[in-house]
């Protein structure tokens, strides 16, 4: 299963290979700044910005994958070095709804998949998030 969900990767979302991640971006009511919660991952060729799923702590996110109202507006920068995705911290992947739709057609429902995404995740970026979530 795992190498039919690469597949479909591949073929839904060119560039997924090369795949390339950084801290994640967050709106601080002045401005962008980094989150040194959340790592973003971005197909080749889109914005910055434009994250196909991330690698996030979910101590602190909520089960729609929003921060929690206690450190909304409040997260620190302390993104100067690039993040260590192998950080035990980030322990759940976060992919988005828009994007699981695209691979529905080919695998059924999330449900069917997620748990060979999350083992193909983990293996590719060396992670080792334990959850994911589909928002």
């Amino acid at each position: 299963m795992i190498s039919v969900i690469h597949q479909v990767l591949n073929m839904e979302f060119q560039g997924f290979d090369d795949i390339y991640y950084d801290w994640a971006d967050f709106n601080c009511g002045m401005g962008v700044c980094c989150d040194p919660y959340a790592v973003g991952f971005v197909l080749p060729n889109t914005d910055y910005d434009d994250y196909l799923f991330k690698l996030i702590n979910d101590e602190n996110y909520d089960g729609n994958g929003d921060y929690g109202e206690e450190i909304s507006g409040e997260l620190p920068e302390v993104c100067k070095e690039s993040p260590d995705v192998r950080d035990p911290r980030f322990d759940t992947y976060l992919f988005f709804e828009v994007f699981a739709e695209k691979m529905e057609p080919y695998l059924g429902p999330s449900s069917n998949w997620e748990q060979g995404l999350l083992h193909l995740l983990n293996k590719t970026y060396h992670t080792n998030a334990t959850n994911i979530l589909i928002i």
